[in-house]
C-alpha cells in the first residue's frame, strides 16, 4: 500500500511539472515559478559554500510567510549566527520576499521528487525544518523523517475532512507522527490529531496575531493621504477581487459622502480599468498628481496595512471566491470588518463573526444596512472596539511559546555559538 501510494503521488508531481512547463507559456505566475525553480540550484550552491547546519523554513506563499515572520525574526535576533534558509512554493511569496534580509537565502521549493529532495538536503544540510501552517510535501517529509532531521509545523490547523485522515492515505498520516512537534492553533485541531493517535502536538495559537500587532505599531501612512481623508468617514476595501465589486460599488453609491479607498489584489492597469467600470463612479489613482474624487484606487503594493489606521470600516476581499484575505490586519485597529461568505476555514473569522466583532455578507445590502446602523449607534461601535482589543490581548504570544519550545533543539545544534550559551 505504502509503495503504491508514493508511486502515484510522485506520478502526480510529474504531471504537475508538465502543467507548469506548458502553462508558463500562458501564465506569468507559472512562468515565474518555472524559471525561479531553475535558479534554486545555483542559489543553493552558493548557500552551501557559506553555511552549514541551516534552519530551513518553508512557507507556501506570502500569507504563510507573514505568519512565520515573527518567529523567523525572533530566532535570528536570539541566534544571529544561525543560518536560515527560506523557501516558497508560490510566486506571491518568493517574488516579493526574495530580497528579505533577515535570512541567509531565499529559494523556490523545487517539485517534490525524490531526486530533488536528496539534492536539497545535501546542499542545505538542515539541522531542523519548519513548515508554516500547512504544505504537506510527502516525499520531502518522508526523507526528512527517515534521516531523523527535526521537523516542526507551526500555526497549523487541521480539520476532520483533511484527505490524509482517510484510511487510503494512512502512510501519509504516519509521517505526521514523526514530526518533532506540531504546534496547532486551536483545540479542535488538537482533538482531531489525538483521535488519529497523533500525540506530538501542542496548542500554541496563531503567530499571525503577533505579526499584525507588530505591524500595527510601525504602520505608516503618507501624510498627504491622511490629510485628504481625515475630514470624512473612510471605508477601506482591502485585497478586493472583481467578485467583490458588487458589494464595493453598492457601498460607494449608498454612502457618497464617505471616502472610499480600494486596494485591489491585482494592481495591473487592465484590472484597475475593470474595477473603474464596475463601480461606475469618478475615481482617482493614488499615483495621480492631484486627487479630487471620493473614490481612490491604490495602484501600488505595500500601503494597505497602514491605510486601516484612517478607516472607520473595512471590507476584505476574497470571500466570494477561494477565501478571505487577512482580516486581522484591519481588526487590530479595532474597526468593524466585513467580508464575503467563504471564511469557514479561518479560525479568526469564525470567532469574530460568532462574537459579532466582524460581519459576513452575502449581499451588499447587509453591509450597507450594518454601516448605517453603526453610524447611529456609538455604543455598538465601542463594544466592537473593546471586543477586538480583548481578542488580541488574549491571543498574542504564540511566537514566544513556539520559540521557547524549539529553543532546546536550536541550542543543541548551535551550542558552540556564544549566542546559544544560556
Amino acid at each position: 500500500m505504502s509503495y503504491f501510494l508514493f508511486f502515484f503521488y510522485t506520478l502526480a508531481i510529474h504531471l504537475g511539472n508538465v502543467y507548469i512547463y506548458l502553462g508558463r507559456l500562458f501564465s506569468p505566475k507559472l512562468a515565474s515559478m518555472y524559471f525561479g525553480r531553475k535558479q534554486t540550484w545555483s542559489i543553493l550552491d552558493t548557500f552551501s559554500q557559506n553555511h552549514k547546519n541551516a534552519c530551513w523554513i518553508h512557507c507556501a506563499s506570502l500569507g504563510e510567510f507573514e505568519q512565520g515572520r515573527p518567529l523567523i525574526e525572533k530566532m535570528k535576533l536570539k541566534f544571529p549566527h544561525m543560518p536560515i534558509l527560506l523557501s516558497f512554493y508560490s510566486p506571491s511569496g518568493y517574488e516579493i520576499m526574495k530580497h528579505y534580509d533577515r535570512v541567509d537565502g531565499v529559494i523556490y521549493l523545487p517539485s517534490d521528487l525524490p531526486s530533488n529532495n536528496k539534492k536539497l538536503i545535501q546542499l542545505i544540510d538542515p539541522s531542523m525544518v519548519i513548515f508554516v501552517k500547512y504544505e504537506f510535501w510527502w516525499n520531502l517529509l518522508n526523507i526528512l523523517t527517515q534521516k531523523e532531521i527535526n521537523v516542526f509545523l507551526v500555526s497549523a490547523v487541521f480539520r476532520s475532512g483533511n484527505y490524509f485522515f482517510s484510511p487510503l492515505f494512512r502512510p501519509f498520516l504516519s509521517i505526521l507522527a514523526k514530526y518533532q512537534q506540531i504546534f496547532v492553533q486551536d483545540e479542535n485541531s488538537s482533538r482531531i490529531l489525538s483521535q488519529h493517535d497523533i500525540i506530538n502536538h501542542t496548542i500554541s495559537g496563531d503567530t499571525r496575531v503577533d505579526r499584525v500587532i507588530q505591524r500595527s505599531k510601525s504602520a505608516e501612512i503618507p501624510k498627504n493621504i491622511m490629510n485628504y481623508c481625515t475630514s470624512t468617514t473612510t471605508i477601506v476595501y482591502g485585497s478586493v477581487w472583481m467578485t467583490d465589486m458588487f458589494v464595493v460599488a453598492d457601498c460607494i453609491k449608498k454612502f457618497p459622502e464617505m471616502m472610499h479607498i480600494l486596494a485591489p489584489h491585482d494592481i495591473s492597469m487592465s484590472n484597475i480599468q475593470k474595477i473603474r467600470s464596475a463601480i461606475n463612479e469618478p475615481s482617482d489613482l493614488y499615483s495621480d498628481c492631484e486627487w479630487h474624487q471620493k473614490v481612490m484606487i491604490i495602484d501600488n503594493i505595500g500601503m494597505l496595512g497602514g491605510l486601516y489606521q484612517i478607516a472607520k470600516y473595512a471590507f476584505i476581499g476574497g470571500g466570494f471566491q477561494n477565501g478571505i484575505h487577512n482580516i486581522l490586519e484591519p481588526a487590530v485597529f479595532r474597526l468593524p470588518v466585513f467580508f464575503g461568505p467563504n471564511f469557514k476555514k479561518f479560525n479568526e473569522a469564525l470567532y469574530l463573526t460568532n462574537n459579532e466583532l466582524a460581519f459576513t455578507v452575502t449581499k451588499s445590502l447587509e453591509m450597507t444596512e450594518k454601516i448605517h446602523s453603526l453610524e447611529h449607534n456609538h455604543s455598538a461601535c465601542q463594544a466592537i472596539s473593546d471586543g477586538l482589543s480583548q481578542y488580541f490581548h488574549q491571543n498574542k504570544g504564540a511566537t514566544d511559546d513556539i520559540l521557547s519550545a524549539i529553543d532546546p533543539y536550536i541550542t543543541q545544534n548551535y551550542k558552540n555559538l556564544d549566542d546559544a550559551k544560556h
